[in-house]
């Protein structure tokens, strides 16, 4: 195996809206660190015509247009036949190829340049043309001097279409590559034929084998999307060599309940990793806020807890004029319609009042991850811990600007201790980490869980629903005392997440206080101690209330050990072999 084309909708350093895009990017750096030669194909979104973009990855334009005609669809939203013409940009970024398609005409444009990625109603039009793309780069791969691929790699439903028209393209060729198909997050998206073949995606409905039950069976592109009650992502499974989740747990318990019907024999699943310092992300926090941290807080040496001082009580109320950072334009118009309180006002924030111990929540603002939940679990766990602070760092979409309002109702609602972010905040995000006390992941469902990782890396206990990846990441501290990471709850219960998120809380508050501790001290200490829920964890804090630190050492040594790249990369190679050999066999 030498070459490897990956077909993804995002893509960390061009475009990114979740950890799609941070999963694709690493995949992409570390395949070509380990000397494959990597190509991403991937929609433009409009970011070729940003200035930063173009230098970043040095795209030049290559003279190659891709030109068609598309017919009419067959459902909603109705679109008259148009001709599509497809620009070319090659690049490279972090050792691998990168080729970009963007509009030449009209038509085209509106569709690939539309810069919200998956905006509702061009999202299939977006992987019509992507798959458009492909299968003209594959026509000129002999004019580019270019060698076909050993393996095609697709992430998620969007890049099927191109992902099958690809293979079956070098086919037509006499190159036979193996197909990988990962689910990140299931759709449950549906298509007619008439979608997927000649006349708009361009795939032929030709006899060809797949791999099912266990062997191979003859069949046709039609009648496989037929057999698969014209789900795209089941079509797509039965079309690959090898069907791939994040996550073990997620694999089997959605993914082939789902969609992987007769696929059992051909199944992998590739955890994400993270690559996260954070020794290195704490020197970058003091270069740009030692100065006036010390001026502020009068202090000569930083602690953690100066650090969490400083975000809760400035930093998140101080943040530079371009943040928060929205693309979407209805949501920019949501948030300045928002009248301006003490909390809210076009995004940006009042800091607190004073410090307490922290909670942290990042990721996109939708129903799957949980708020509900933890909107819910707020009380109980103020009942507990007076003084917590709990702090959102969302990134809103325009499907859910009913639940953005819901949210600002609560954190006005608890003006002392919530307040959330809407939009992305880089200049705090690192100092969010390494300044919180915990971090909660509330989630209905989680294929993997990057963020739950991410904040481990920087030393953060995890308080997550068991679901999913999280079930795999997360060792739950209360059955495992010596290398826990958290505390595992079920999913949307309020009141075991509020018990957990709290009993942690008091974890890191006992340690916090035990350095040093005089007898009066020690007595608060005990006090601390009762909002812990769990006996074993409460008696652990009380024997050894230095406990805490060992979360956090607990929680670093987990990514160190098992989530990073260098080591998580072995078991997509791993997919990859088990898919060339899977479609040599054929």
């Amino acid at each position: 195996m030498k070459r490897v084309w990956i077909l993804s909708f995002e893509c960390a350093g061009i475009v990114k809206v979740g950890g799609l895009g941070e999963a694709v990017y690493n995949i992409a750096k570390h395949l070509a660190n380990r000397d494959l030669d990597v190509t991403l194909f991937i929609p433009s979104h409009g970011v070729h015509e940003k200035r930063d973009i173009k230098e970043r990855l040095n795209l030049q334009s290559i003279n190659i247009p891709i030109t068609g005609h598309v017919r009419d669809r067959s459902f909603l939203p109705y679109r008259h036949p148009f001709t599509y013409k497809i620009g070319v940009q090659t690049g490279s970024l972090s050792g691998f190829r990168v080729v970009l398609f963007h509009g030449l005409n009209n038509a085209t444009s509106s569709i690939f340049d539309e810069k919200t990625v998956y905006k509702s109603g061009v999202i299939e039009d977006k992987s019509l043309l992507l798959a458009r793309g492909v299968s003209g780069y594959v026509d000129r791969l002999h004019d580019l001097g270019i060698s076909p691929p050993d393996v095609i790699h697709a992430h998620d439903y969007h890049a099927i279409p191109g992902a099958v028209l690809a293979r079956q393209k070098l086919e037509g060729y006499n190159h036979r590559a193996a197909l990988v198909l990962t689910i990140h997050l299931l759709s449950g998206t549906k298509c007619a034929w008439k979608y997927l073949g000649k006349g708009w995606c361009g795939i032929e409905d030709m006899p060809h084998q797949v791999y099912l039950h266990g062997g191979k069976l003859e069949t046709r592109h039609r009648a496989v999307l037929r057999n698969a009650k014209l789900k795209l992502e089941s079509f797509g499974a039965v079309e690959s060599d090898v069907l791939a989740s994040v996550s073990k747990s997620y694999l089997q318990d959605e993914v082939m309940k789902q969609i992987g019907e007769g696929c059992e024999g051909k199944v992998a699943f590739h955890w994400n990793g993270c690559d996260w310092d954070r020794s290195r992300m704490l020197e970058d926090v003091i270069e740009r806020f030692g100065a006036d941290m010390r001026s502020t807080l009068g202090v000569v040496e930083i602690t953690r807890r100066d650090l969490r001082r400083y975000f809760l009580t400035k930093a998140i109320g101080n943040l530079p004029p371009e943040e928060p950072i929205v693309d979407e334009e209805r949501v920019k118009e949501a948030l300045s319609s928002f009248k301006k309180t003490r909390s809210v006002g076009n995004g940006r924030l009042q800091p607190f009042d004073e410090d307490g111990p922290m909670a942290l929540m990042t990721g996109r603002l939708t129903e799957q991850k949980g708020l509900d939940t933890l909107f819910k679990a707020i009380p109980g766990v103020l009942e507990r811990v007076p003084k917590a602070k709990i702090v959102l760092l969302m990134l809103p979409l325009e499907e859910e600007l009913g639940l953005m309002k819901k949210s600002v109702m609560v954190m006005e609602r608890y003006k002392q201790s919530l307040r959330i972010v809407f939009g992305k905040a880089p200049s705090i995000y690192s100092l969010a980490h390494l300044a919180s006390d915990v971090f909660v992941c509330p989630s209905k469902w989680e294929p993997f869980g990057i963020m739950a990782l991410e904040a481990m890396a920087t030393g953060n206990p995890v308080v997550a629903t068991a679901v999913g990846g999280l079930k795999e990441v997360v060792l739950d501290v209360s059955q495992d005392t010596e290398n826990g990471t958290g505390i595992l709850v079920p999913k949307n219960d309020y009141q075991s997440l509020g018990r957990a998120l709290a009993s942690l809380l008091a974890v890191e508050l006992v340690s916090e206080r035990c350095q040093g501790a005089t007898v009066p001290e020690q007595m608060q200490i005990r006090e601390t101690a009762k909002a812990i829920s769990y006996d074993v964890l409460r008696e652990t804090a009380l024997r050894q209330p230095s406990f805490g630190l060992k979360l956090r050492e607990n929680a670093i040594r987990r990514v160190e050990t098992t989530f990073r790249w260098s080591k998580t990369i072995e078991m997509l190679i791993y997919a990859y072999g088990k898919a060339i050999k899977a479609s040599n066999s054929s």
